[in-house]
């Protein structure tokens, strides 16, 4: 894991360095790890064999600010997550289930248990709204 005062990005793609840190269930909802997993290129080259791994894993990596295209420059935040939770639209709940990068989460820093609310349901309902047109970016 990161330095504490690094932010990470929990949108993140398979590269080698990259922090495994849950897998798509077969609801479609992500079943998060205990702890992270490093991973390194024997596992991206396995894990490109199939669907795109994003679309199996979740991933988390350094938050590259503004070298990010997601990145708010006047909010100094990150907009992606502004824009899930205005199309998941899932309510913050009271209790957060287990997340290995919470602590780290760039999400979270910003949107705290309302990032949380969107998180296990952004690969299978951005998908549904991505195919009825709605989609983000």
């Amino acid at each position: 894991m990161k330095k504490n005062e690094d932010k990470l990005c929990p949108s993140y793609y398979a590269k080698p360095g990259a922090e495994l840190y849950g897998v798509v269930n077969k609801s479609g909802f992500i079943d998060y790890l205990q702890s992270t997993i490093e991973i390194d290129e024997t596992f991206v080259e396995e894990a490109n064999k199939g669907r795109d791994p994003e679309k199996r894993f979740r991933f988390a990596g350094s938050c590259a600010k503004s070298g990010c295209a997601q990145w708010n420059t006047g909010k100094k935040g990150c907009g992606l997550i502004d824009k899930v939770i205005d199309i998941v639209d899932n309510e913050e709940k009271t209790t957060l289930q287990h997340c290995p990068i919470r602590s780290q989460c760039r999400w979270y820093a910003q949107r705290q248990g309302l990032a949380c609310a969107q998180c296990s349901d952004i690969i299978r309902k951005l998908e549904m709204k991505a195919l009825e047109g709605e989609g983000i970016v």
